[in-house]
């Protein structure tokens, strides 16, 4: 007999809790509020990404793409670069997606082998 929607919601709740516990999550919500307490941290990143948006907005336009915006982005990127903070979250960030895509990865290929049983 298939589990209630019940049972499937509680063992959401407990991965949840897992995924919350384990050290990719917590060390990549740990770099991330140590990038909000940090004023300059949060202005590099914010002029990153005003950068960034701003060529994929000409892009989408199909406008050109003016030298001072490529050095904008390019002067954007050293400075985050550069920033130990930044650096230190983009790291956790890249190892927490990594953890959720297997974590999807696996749901997913259960959830079709046991549908097409």
């Amino acid at each position: 007999m298939p589990d209630s929607l019940d049972e499937i919601i509680d063992q959401a709740r407990e991965l949840g809790r897992k995924i919350a516990a384990h050290p990719r999550t917590k060390d990549f919500l740990a770099a991330a509020r140590a990038v909000a307490e940090d004023r300059q941290a949060q202005d590099l990143l914010k002029t990153y990404q005003e950068a960034v948006n701003k060529i994929r907005t000409l892009q989408s336009a199909g406008k050109p793409i003016e030298p001072e915006d490529k050095r904008k982005v390019a002067d954007a990127e050293r400075g985050v670069a550069g920033d130990e903070k930044l650096k230190a979250m983009m790291k956790h960030q890249a190892d927490y997606m990594e953890l959720m895509q297997r974590v999807n990865g696996a749901i997913d290929q259960a959830s079709q082998s046991e549908g097409g049983s």
